[in-house]
């Protein structure tokens, strides 16, 4: 009798359990998604006012950013669940991206293309190639040919021309702005050449409008000859390897651009802020920017991009009427 009892107990206690999972709303199997971010949503109005001031004359934005793509030697692509890898996810108000690691198309970076592609037209956000002048060892094709520099300086003009043609085709194919050209280690001549055949292409002087031609050096400054073909040019000012920015002789300072870096040794921006509110003695600088911008993306202060957004508010504050 007394086992009786118990069986009994334990029919009518699963039964009653049964019932509850069909009767009891919060046993639903469907798992809500959790949105940890909420993005702010604009009007039309909004968008084309960010368009008109990317247009206007004003002191620019710049940032090496990397963290839409793999990191350095992983293949393939991302789809992050992170705004902080996701190019949607930079400030609205950026001027231009170099996008450091790579070029992301609709094959490769499907995720980063998209975005990219939403950014350009939504935004009028500008993203341009890394192109690379710190060495000679550089194998491309062109038109169905194998070039190859060799390793050392002074390539014919035929190698010259064919790797600005070839730049060219990196940044047409995806639909970029332009290029910046990264000058640490070429000769001085040598950059110069490069520069004379994109700027027929890209440029203040290139036959494809709306196509900028950037040089960004560390140490040794471009020959002043690259000027008058260049809509910009990015020093690499990080403080902690050579202090406070410098203004090139003879440069327009419209056209400089003054970079920090962020990592590494500051996590806060470092030099940015100064370098936002820096002003030459005649006239305005191009802007200001950073190297590795995805590092600010969480900031001390918890506010995404903080350092970045207040750099570029710096240099263009906002109106309040």
């Amino acid at each position: 009798m007394y086992k009786f009892d118990i069986m009994k107990f334990k029919f009518v206690g699963i039964l009653a359990f049964c019932v509850g999972l069909v009767s009891f709303p919060s046993c639903d199997t469907d798992v809500e998604a959790l949105e940890i971010q909420k993005l702010k949503t604009y009007d039309e109005q909004y968008y084309a006012n960010i368009r008109a001031f990317k247009q206007s004359d004003h002191e620019v934005s710049f940032a090496y950013y990397e963290n839409w793509a793999p990191i350095e030697g992983v293949e393939g692509s991302k789809d992050p669940a992170s705004w902080g890898e996701r190019i949607k996810g930079l400030p609205d108000s950026i001027d231009i991206v170099n996008l450091w690691m790579g070029i992301p198309t609709a094959e490769t970076h499907p995720v980063a293309y998209e975005d990219m592609k939403y950014v350009q037209e939504k935004l009028g956000t500008r993203f341009v190639m890394h192109a690379d002048a710190s060495h000679y060892r550089h194998v491309f094709t062109v038109d169905g040919v194998e070039y190859d520099m060799g390793g050392s300086a002074n390539p014919s003009d035929e190698i010259m021309a064919a790797y600005a043609k070839w730049i060219v085709n990196q940044v047409m194919e995806p639909g970029l702005d332009g290029v910046d050209v990264d000058y640490e280690g070429w000769n001085s001549n040598d950059i110069y050449r490069l520069t004379v055949e994109l700027a027929k292409y890209f440029g203040p002087q290139g036959s494809i409008s709306n196509k900028l031609l950037i040089i960004d050096y560390f140490n040794s400054v471009p020959p002043k000859d690259c000027i008058p073909y260049c809509d910009y040019f990015v020093q690499q000012a990080y403080s902690d390897q050579v202090g406070f920015l410098t203004q090139p002789s003879g440069f327009p300072p419209e056209k400089m651009i003054y970079c920090e870096t962020f990592g590494v040794f500051y996590l806060d921006g470092g030099r940015l802020l100064d370098y936002a509110r820096w002003e030459p003695e005649v006239g305005h600088k191009g802007g200001c920017g950073v190297f590795y911008l995805g590092r600010n993306y969480y900031s001390a202060s918890g506010i995404p991009y903080n350092e970045f957004r207040q750099a570029i508010q710096i240099m263009n504050p906002s109106i309040k009427e």
